[in-house]
């Protein structure tokens, strides 16, 4: 309809939502060529190395109640004395 010319506020009123939700849709459009919604969610990428990961098992061993805070505050620190 937006490609033949009609108006965002003409498509809104015949699809029966709102004039946001056209131009939104039109933006998607114009910038990625798709009218398919972005990704949402999805796994981040890992950081910790296995060394990180070999010295987090460690501080758990030794120390099982230990805080996942108190475990940061561990690695930061060895950072700054190793650094």
């Amino acid at each position: 309809m937006a490609a033949s010319g009609v108006r965002p506020c003409v498509i809104s009123r015949q699809l029966r939502v709102s004039h946001g939700c056209v131009s939104k849709i039109l933006n998607r459009y114009q910038e990625t060529g798709s009218i398919r919604p972005g990704v949402i969610g999805g796994s981040k990428p890992k950081v910790a190395t296995p060394e990180v990961e070999a010295r987090i098992e460690d501080m758990k061993k030794m120390n099982p109640g230990i805080f996942s805070w108190e475990i940061r505050e561990k690695l930061i620190k060895l950072l700054k004395l190793m650094a």
